[in-house]
């Protein structure tokens, strides 16, 4: 199982996973253009020469690659959140692009990234912000586990963004949940990452209720509030610029973001 392989935070970390219209499907039907009328022609069947010599075989269609999104229900509520924690101007810029930095370099390296090194790329104030364990009243943007990664807390960024607490809390939970429906089965990191890009599937299967639950705190919003926390490089830079560079309320997080 990939659960015992990759850590949450590292597939959240590595991966973009965004939600806004996740679930919507596309229509088929595309308006022609500004004053333009349909070919009137375009229903006449055309006489056509018979192509010369035996037509060929055609392509068989590729199968499609085999799922491994779990078809349990995920009860979404038994993943934890807490209240983002908000501390304007701990950290600089420069020491945010410091830790993407040292993270890319571990990645490249396919080293482990151990928390206590990697805070030590920036000033106490700030690795204070950005580095907790997650027991305290308030989550800070990373949460780590044994000197290492445990979780990226991007509802905390969404919070801030949006006003809203049920926001943040019910994006963190279905942000967990759609890594849970892919971890269950499937065991290579290819595997876990084409699983992920299975989002309807997804959200109308084991993380429909999560998937519903966000839609409802978040409302119309959403796909802003999660402009407002897109990171450059890496998820874990929207969630650190808000709460630990502009530490505001409403969208000023997002006037800066990356």
């Amino acid at each position: 199982m990939v659960k015992q392989v990759f850590t949450l935070a590292s597939v959240i970390a590595l991966t973009g996973l965004v939600f806004a219209g996740a679930v919507v499907g596309c229509s088929s039907d595309a308006a022609l253009p500004s004053g333009e009328q349909p070919d009137a022609m375009s229903d006449v069947k055309r006489v056509v020469d018979p192509p010369a010599g035996p037509e060929p075989e055609p392509e068989p269609e590729p199968e499609p690659a085999p799922s491994c999104v779990s078809t349990d229900p995920i009860d979404a509520t038994q993943f934890p959140y807490e209240k983002a924690q908000r501390s304007p101007r701990a950290c600089t810029d420069a020491e945010l692009t410091a830790l993407s930095a040292f993270f890319e370099a571990k990645v490249d390296a396919n080293e482990a990234v151990l928390a206590s090194a990697w805070q030590k790329e920036v000033s106490d104030k700030c690795a204070d912000c950005v580095f907790s364990d997650g027991k305290d009243a308030k989550w800070t943007p990373i949460i780590v586990s044994d000197d290492t990664l445990d979780t990226v807390n991007r509802g905390g960024c969404i919070e801030i963004v949006s006003g809203k607490e049920a926001c943040g809390e019910a994006y963190q939970r279905a942000t967990v949940c759609r890594v849970e429906a892919c971890r269950a089965k499937c065991t290579t990191q290819t595997e876990l990452l084409l699983c992920l890009e299975r989002v309807k599937e997804i959200f109308t299967g084991p993380c429909k209720t999560a998937h519903d639950t966000m839609t409802s705190a978040c409302g119309d919003g959403l796909d802003s509030y999660e402009a407002a926390c897109k990171g450059s490089a890496w998820t874990f830079e929207g969630p650190i610029r808000a709460q630990c560079i502009i530490g505001g309320d409403g969208n000023d997080a997002g006037a800066d973001g990356g």
